[in-house]
């Protein structure tokens, strides 16, 4: 009963006023030279919006809360992003580790993690645009799908709860499709980013027109993580939103192994990276759903058709209602509370 509560008025408030403009911060894991961030950017400004981007220089994937803490941010070098400068390749050595994209005032770079960026993004640039926070955060798209258990490591999901935690209303958003990085610079009509970022616009539509008197975006201390599926070309509109739990159903599974240099993903993730090959040390990898796992490695059975990822594979939009906090639900915290009665008051 709780959960379908907050669902309706999450979702079905009654119309306060007529749509306006908002103030939007959009960041993500992999680079303010991103494909997705931009076209998210142009969508959203073309909607009517106030758009900004904050995002990492290199690919930050994986790298979850991490605050890049007390660690001063300094000019680029000639190897930052492994075998370049910036991810995307518009950023010389000697550029200042902190700024924005040539010719770009809206796109705020952040040599550091994606939640740092999202933290520039609000604490900094949203105040150098618009004198306050933001009004939203919209972390991604992200290429490819953020689900169940691999949410803990995501940069595109732990940049959204941080500004949850902020107290600004985020949404985190992630796509099956395009899986490949690509720079902005590719951006062409009729790519899926764009038809991705149109879902998106369509959501925080949504979301303004639903918006109760006195409320935010969004009800505080909670946000969404969106998760779509495979499309055809043309097909993004005609996907259905449907609700989803967080769950352990996902598309990956994080592992770690004694040599990268024997790991296919490895390989293609980091050929650019390391040109003359990945070096024989050992690190964390991913198996991929659905490939077979190696001896003495499984996935954690969940056959919920609400987990996000089922979800995605009925070929849904799945979105799911996240909390800012590790605060257990009431029933959790009862068994707790049993478990150890006259021990802790």
């Amino acid at each position: 009963m709780k959960r379908l509560t907050m669902l309706a008025s999450l979702m079905l408030a009654t119309f306060a006023s007529p749509s306006q403009a908002l103030n939007i911060l959009v960041t993500n894991d992999d680079g303010t030279e991103s494909s997705t961030v931009h076209a998210l950017q142009q969508r959203l400004s073309a909607a009517g919006h106030n758009v900004i981007i904050s995002s990492e220089v290199c690919d930050n994937s994986g790298q979850g809360g991490a605050l890049g803490f007390l660690r001063p941010i300094g000019p680029l070098t000639a190897t930052n992003c492994g075998a370049a400068p910036s991810r995307g390749g518009a950023l010389a050595a000697g550029a200042p580790g902190v700024g924005t994209l040539p010719g770009m005032p809206f796109a705020y770079y952040v040599n550091s993690t994606p939640v740092a960026a999202t933290l520039y993004g609000i604490d900094i640039a949203s105040k150098k645009a618009w004198g306050k926070a933001p009004d939203l955060v919209v972390s991604g798209p992200n290429y490819g799908n953020n689900t169940g258990m691999i949410n803990n490591g995501s940069g595109t999901v732990n940049a959204a709860l941080i500004a949850i935690n902020r107290g600004v209303p985020a949404i985190a958003v992630s796509a099956e499709q395009p899986t490949d990085y690509r720079p902005y610079s590719r951006l062409a009509d009729g790519d899926p980013e764009y038809e991705i970022a149109d879902v998106v616009v369509r959501l925080v539509g949504e979301l303004e027109k639903r918006k109760s008197v006195g409320d935010g975006l969004l009800p505080q201390g909670v946000g969404l993580n969106v998760n779509l599926p495979k499309f055809a070309k043309g097909g993004a509109a005609a996907l259905k939103f449907k609700y989803a739990k967080l769950g352990l159903a996902t598309i990956a599974l994080p592992y770690f192994i004694e040599d990268l240099s024997k790991d296919a993903l490895a390989q293609s993730y980091l050929a650019r990276a390391f040109p003359t090959g990945v070096p024989p040390l050992p690190g964390v990898t991913l198996l991929v759903n659905p490939a077979p796992a190696p001896a003495g490695l499984a996935y954690v059975p969940d056959n919920d058709p609400e987990s996000e990822q089922n979800v995605v594979n009925a070929g849904a939009i799945a979105v799911a209602v996240m909390q800012g906090t590790h605060q257990a639900t009431r029933a959790q915290e009862a068994a707790i509370r049993a478990k150890l009665a006259n021990f802790i008051k």
